[in-house]
């Protein structure tokens, strides 16, 4: 993260097991002392258009399938042909790259984004987290906090 203003984190899930990664990253971090006002928790991708805006740094973290082992946490930065081309079979209405590509067509959104992902292998409603996604959580938000503290 470079100086500047400070980034809103958005968790990005669901209650359905391993979709919760996202929301637990943000709890964590408030619990850490990130302060409130720069995090969110969203069930519906979209929702970034409601608060993001193109002078704030912007994380996105959320759960995801397809990209390893449970727990193994993977980086992209946004533009990225590889998230556009995603199939989308998530929770969310719109996938995260549709609505990063509608978001920078209405130039309201910065124009570099970091997506964290934390590959889930259970998706079961109303189920608990894994372990190997809960232990990631601690690790994802250990290296955003380290990120911040040397920004």
């Amino acid at each position: 993260m470079s100086t500047g203003p400070r980034p809103l984190v958005v968790g990005l899930g669901s209650h359905h097991g391993d979709d919760r990664a996202g929301w637990l990253v943000v709890d964590q971090l408030e619990a850490c002392g990130y302060p409130a006002e720069f995090l969110l928790r969203i069930a519906h991708s979209v929702d970034l258009l409601d608060r993001a805006t193109p002078d704030q740094p912007l994380i996105i973290c959320d759960a995801c399938q397809g990209s390893g082992i449970a727990g193994r946490i993977t980086r992209w930065l946004w533009p990225s042909d590889q998230l556009a081309t995603l199939r989308h079979c998530g929770t969310h209405d719109l996938s995260l790259g549709e609505v990063l590509e509608l978001g920078r067509t209405l130039n309201c959104l910065p124009g570099h984004i970091e997506i964290w992902g934390i590959e889930g292998t259970n998706w079961s409603a109303a189920s608990e987290p894994s372990s190997a996604v809960k232990h990631a959580v601690i690790e994802l938000v250990h290296q955003l906090n380290g990120a911040e503290r040397h920004a």
